[in-house]
C-alpha cells in the first residue's frame, strides 16, 4: 500500500518503519500538506517522564481542538523493560485521538496494542540513483556528474544530504560553492550525530610512512575496493538481493602493539576520502542494564546515516567471549555481546577493529568479517625501512646512519621506532645539532629497555 493511500484512511495508526535520517517525518509531513491536512509532531527522545506525559496530552488537546493530525515520532525511543511509556501512549493517548495518528519507528518496531488498526509501512534505504538527485536538488548547484560521485562516496541518510547542503551554502555564504564547502558540511553534520560516542581522526601521515608485507598490502586493496564497489556489485550486478545481509564492510586488525594497526586505519579512511571515528568506549558502556545497547544502537544508526567509518581500538573489550551464566551480571554482558553479533550482521556501514589479543574475542564476531589482518613485529629488513620512513626529510640528520644495524640490534615495532626516532630528535635539538647513529642508539637502547628487552 502506498503511503498516500494509507493516509487517506482515517481512524487508523499508520506507522513508518525505518532507519533514522531516511526522511520518514518529512515525508508524511508533505503529504499531509498535499492533502490539506496539517500535522502537528512530536519527538519521543529525550524525554522526562512527567514532561513526556505533559506533552502528550497537549497534542492530543491541540490536535482535538485544530483539526491536525498527530505525529509521534521516533516510537522505538520509548521501548524499556516495563514498557510503562508505550502503555501511556497506547492506552491514555491513542483514546483521545479520533482520527488518524502518524508515527515514526526505527528498524526495530517496538509491539504496542493500540486500540485500531495498524498500518506499517517500511522505507528501504534509498538507491544510489536517488541518493544522487537529492545531493543535486539539495545543493542547488553542479552537475548530475557531480552528484553522482557525492552520492557513490559520501552515501548519506536523506535528512544528513539535506542538512550537509545547508551547511555547506551557509560556509559558501554566497559565494560560488566548492568541494571543500561540501566537505566541511558533511564534517559538521557527521561530528554532530556521532561527537556524543565518538570522536573524529583526522591523519597526516602517508603510506610512505608505514611499511607492509605484500600479502597485507593486498588485503588493504581489497577491503577499499568493497568500499569503492558497492554501489555497482549490489546495486547494479544484484549481489544485494542474493546476499540479503551482511552488506556491511567489516574488518579486524590485530597483532602487538605499535604494528600500524590504527595508522593504517586512518590511512584507508584517508584514501577513501572518509571520516574515521573513534569510538570511545567509556562513553558507550554503562553500568545500567539496557543502556550500553541503547548506546551501541544510536552509535551504529549514526555511522550508518552518516557512511562514517567506526573504529573500535581495543576491540576485545567490548567483543569479548561469550561466557557461561553463573551470575546475572554475566548474562547481561553475554546479551550485548548478543546484540553487538546481530547488530554487526545488519550494519551497512564500515566498521574497523583492532585488538592486541584476538583470542579474548567472540569466534562469532570473526565470522562476521569481510576480513581479518594480522599484523607481525617487522623482520630486520622492514625496521631499516620503518627506521628511514620514521626521520622526515626537513630534519637536519647526519649522513652515516646506519639504520641496517639499528634494525638488527633492536627488534621492535614500527610505533618503538618512532617513539626513540622521536626520543633522538629531541635531544638533538637541545644540543642543536644533527641526529646521529649515537643519538638514535642512545633512544633506541632506552625504549627497547623499556620493552623488557636488553640490547646486544
Amino acid at each position: 500500500m502506498a503511503i498516500g493511500d494509507a493516509l487517506k484512511q482515517e481512524g487508523n495508526i499508520l506507522i513508518l518503519q525505518g532507519a533514522r535520517g531516511s526522511g520518514r517525518r518529512s515525508i508524511l509531513e508533505a503529504l499531509g500538506r498535499a492533502q490539506g491536512r496539517d500535522v502537528l509532531a512530536l519527538a519521543m527522545e529525550d524525554l522526562s517522564f512527567d514532561r513526556f506525559v505533559r506533552l502528550l496530552h497537549e497534542l492530543a488537546l491541540e490536535c482535538r481542538l485544530t483539526g491536525k493530525v498527530p505525529l509521534l515520532c521516533n516510537l522505538d525511543a520509548l521501548a524499556d523493560e516495563k514498557g510503562e511509556r508505550l502503555a501511556i501512549v497506547a492506552n491514555d493517548f491513542a483514546p483521545l485521538i479520533e482520527g488518524t495518528i502518524l508515527v515514526t519507528c526505527g528498524v526495530q518496531r517496538p509491539a504496542v496494542k493500540w486500540d485500531r488498526p495498524v498500518i506499517v509501512i517500511e522505507m528501504g534505504q534509498p538507491t544510489h540513483a536517488q541518493r544522487a538527485k537529492l545531493w543535486l536538488d539539495a545543493l542547488g548547484c553542479g552537475t548530475p556528474e557531480d552528484a553522482d560521485r557525492l552520492a557513490n562516496q559520501y552515501p548519506l541518510a536523506p535528512a544528513l544530504i539535506v542538512k550537509a547542503a545547508e551547511a555547506a551554502k551557509a560556509r559558501a555564504a554566497g559565494r560560488a560553492m566548492d568541494a571543500q564547502d561540501i566537505f566541511a558540511g558533511i564534517r559538521a553534520v557527521l561530528d554532530d550525530k556521532l561527537g556524543n560516542y565518538a570522536r573524529r581522526i583526522s591523519v597526516t601521515q602517508t603510506w610512505d610512512d608505514i611499511v607492509l608485507p605484500t600479502d597485507q598490502t593486498e588485503a588493504i586493496i581489497e577491503l577499499m575496493a568493497r568500499v569503492r564497489g558497492r554501489h555497482k556489485v549490489y546495486e547494479q550486478w544484484g549481489f544485494g538481493a542474493k546476499v540479503g545481509k551482511g552488506l556491511g564492510v567489516s574488518a579486524l586488525f590485530s597483532g602487538p602493539p605499535g604494528t600500524g594497526k590504527t595508522m593504517v586505519a586512518g590511512l584507508i579512511a584517508k584514501e577513501l576520502g572518509l571520516e574515521l571515528y573513534q569510538v570511545d568506549m567509556a562513553k558507550i558502556a554503562s553500568k545500567y542494564i539496557g543502556e550500553t545497547e541503547k548506546n551501541l544502537a544510536a552509535l551504529f544508526d549514526a555511522a550508518e546515516a552518516g557512511h562514517a567509518i567506526l573504529l573500535f581500538d581495543e576491540a576485545d573489550s567490548l567483543f569479548g567471549k561469550r561466557t557461561e551464566v553463573k551470575s546475572s551480571n554475566d548474562r547481561y554482558a553475554n546479551l550485548e555481546t548478543n546484540y553487538l553479533l546481530q547488530r554487526l550482521e545488519s550494519f551497512t556501514g564500515i566498521c574497523l577493529l583492532t585488538s592486541n589479543h584476538e583470542s579474548n574475542m567472540d569466534p562469532a564476531f570473526q565470522r562476521r568479517l569481510s576480513l581479518h589482518l594480522r599484523f607481525e613485529l617487522p623482520d630486520a629488513d622492514e625496521r631499516a625501512q620503518l627506521w628511514r620512513a620514521v626521520l622526515p626529510a626537513g630534519a637536519p640528520i647526519a649522513k652515516d646512519i646506519d639504520f641496517a644495524g639499528l634494525a638488527r640490534r633492536f627488534a621492535m615495532s614500527g610505533g618503538y621506532i618512532k617513539n626513540a626516532a622521536l626520543r633522538a630528535a629531541f635531544l638533538a635539538a637541545d644540543r642543536d645539532e644533527a641526529i646521529t647513529s649515537v643519538l638514535l642508539e642512545k633512544a633506541a637502547r632506552v625504549e627497547y629497555e623499556g620493552m623488557g628487552k636488553l640490547a646486544a
